[in-house]
């Protein structure tokens, strides 16, 4: 966050001080330039390590749009539009094919500017994704930022003449176009087929989640006010609290709603609800403070990898036969749907049901396991990740 406020006071400075005539129009296109790719590069980067979250979030977005048809390519669009900030930000920096660049650019801006305000006007989407899991942004907030990188964009398109090359070796530049493709495209695939090599999400090891799902006493709360309706000489009025309606003579009460004046904090994690499906039963607290518990995740057991959890049945049979230490599944779906899709009878272990979007969140596989020691994350693993003796991940 301090590194995204260091850019912005950056670039403010640098304009500012063009106005004054402190610095010349050329030299403050040039900060705004390394500035303005440096954040497109932290944008897509964020992003690029968790393609899967970005991809969940153009899903919302297709959702509330009626674009339901593009859902089955949100990840593909997702490292798409990903990559394109990122090579926006890496052809910024070496000042090559600066018209497209900047052209480019403005479309990107000017596609995220509208999601933001539709998703802060309409209140549809409550997070743009711009950042990942890194930070979140409230809808307004949000949009805000997107106008004031719009203005950036502008200024960027009417002193493209200012934006000169780095080096003049169209040779070294190709070179560092493609290994740049590498690289970066390296990294989702490697997301994808494992875990992202850096978390950000509420779940990540070494997390309290007994802790994490209770405000601290000092949150801020939420405050709410109150409106009265009341029928006073045969005409319907508002009136709050503190114009005491009621003691209007008279006055014929109607109605009352109660609205939000300003939101509080949340806990850092919400909708971590286990439910056994049998009984009906919520066995969140029971899980979180047992001293070691094993939990194979499955958001979607229609869409899961039936050699993964293969695997993971074979490494855990013997712990869930021996009771060393408790096994249970976590899915949204039910007991009968996961029987039918891995063509089983006898589940090796009870599964409990849980909201999908928080399965999805506390672990990119399908399937995956987590270790929780006393409510705490201590090791999540996808099924690929699964080392041949459990022990290894027991520590």
């Amino acid at each position: 966050m301090s590194f995204l406020f260091f850019l912005l006071i950056v670039q403010v400075l640098s304009i500012l001080l063009s106005l004054m005539k402190f610095i010349s129009h050329k030299f403050m296109i040039s900060v705004v330039r390394f500035s303005y790719a440096s954040f497109l590069l932290f944008s897509g980067f964020v992003k690029l390590i968790d393609p899967l979250g970005f991809s969940y979030k153009l899903q919302e977005y297709f959702e509330v749009f009626g674009f339901d048809f593009l859902i089955p390519f949100s990840l593909l669009m997702s490292i798409f539009v990903i990559l394109f900030e990122m090579f926006l930000g890496i052809c910024l920096i070496l000042g090559i094919h600066v018209r497209k660049i900047v052209w480019g650019n403005l479309m990107l801006m000017v596609f995220f500017t509208f999601l933001t305000f539709f998703s802060a006007y309409f209140n549809k989407v409550t997070d743009c994704g711009c950042f990942g899991d890194f930070m979140k942004l409230d809808p307004w907030t949000s949009f805000t930022k997107d106008i004031y990188l719009l203005i950036i964009s502008f200024l960027l398109l009417f002193s493209q003449q200012y934006i000169t090359p780095l080096t003049k070796s169209i040779k070294m530049n190709n070179g560092v176009l493609l290994i740049s493709f590498i690289i970066l495209l390296f990294i989702p695939i490697h997301a994808l087929s494992f875990l992202p090599f850096i978390d950000f999400r509420p779940y990540k090891i070494g997390v309290d989640i007994i802790k994490d799902k209770n405000l601290p006493k000092n949150a801020k709360q939420d405050v709410f006010k109150d409106v009265w309706y009341y029928e006073v000489n045969g005409e319907i009025k508002e009136y709050s609290t503190d114009d005491e309606p009621w003691k209007i003579d008279g006055a014929i009460f109607k109605d009352r709603s109660t609205l939000l004046v300003s939101k509080g904090d949340e806990p850092k994690i919400k909708d971590f609800d286990l439910v056994d499906e049998i009984t009906d039963v919520n066995m969140t607290d029971s899980i979180l403070n047992m001293d070691k518990v094993i939990l194979v995740i499955s958001h979607d057991i229609q869409k899961t990898n039936i050699a993964g959890h293969q695997k993971i049945h074979n490494l855990l049979s013997n712990i869930s036969k021996e009771s060393i230490i408790p096994v249970y599944g976590l899915s949204s779906s039910s007991i009968d749907e996961i029987k039918n899709k891995l063509s089983i009878s006898d589940l090796l272990y009870q599964y409990f049901l849980v909201d999908q979007t928080t399965l999805k969140t506390m672990i990119r596989a399908n399937p995956g396991i987590f270790l929780l020691q006393d409510g705490i994350v201590i090791e999540k693993m996808h099924w690929r990740d699964l080392p041949d003796d459990i022990s290894m991940i027991m520590h």
